[in-house]
C-alpha cells in the first residue's frame, strides 16, 4: 500500500502508508531501540516519535521517508532500518 507523494529536488521520496507503533522494549532483542514502527511487516526506527505516540499497538497512518541507515540498537542480530517521519495521525 505504498504511494509515491512526493519528491524534491534531492530524490527524496515520501511514501504515505500506515503502520502500527510497537514497543521495542516487549521485544527480544529491542530493548534498546524504544518505540518502532511495524509498516508491511517490517520493522522501522524513526529517527524521531513525538510522546502522543507512544502507545505499543497504536495503528496510524504514515508519510514517512525510507533512509539509507541502520539502527544500532537492535541485539538480535537482524537490521533495523531508519525512517523519518514527515507526518503522522491515528487512523481511528
Amino acid at each position: 500500500m505504498f504511494a509515491i507523494v512526493a519528491c524534491s529536488d534531492d530524490d527524496i521520496e515520501v511514501i504515505t502508508t500506515s503502520g502500527t507503533i510497537v514497543d521495542g522494549s516487549t521485544q527480544s532483542g529491542l530493548a534498546d531501540c524504544g518505540f518502532l514502527l511495524r509498516i508491511e511487516g517490517t520493522l522501522y526506527q524513526p529517527t524521531y516519535l513525538n510522546l502522543e505516540y507512544e502507545q505499543d499497538g497504536l495503528d496510524v497512518f504514515l508519510k514517512v521517508e525510507f533512509l539509507n541507515q541502520i539502527s544500532g540498537c537492535n541485539t538480535s542480530g537482524d537490521d533495523i532500518s531508519m525512517v523519518r517521519i514527515q507526518q503522522i495521525s491515528p487512523s481511528d
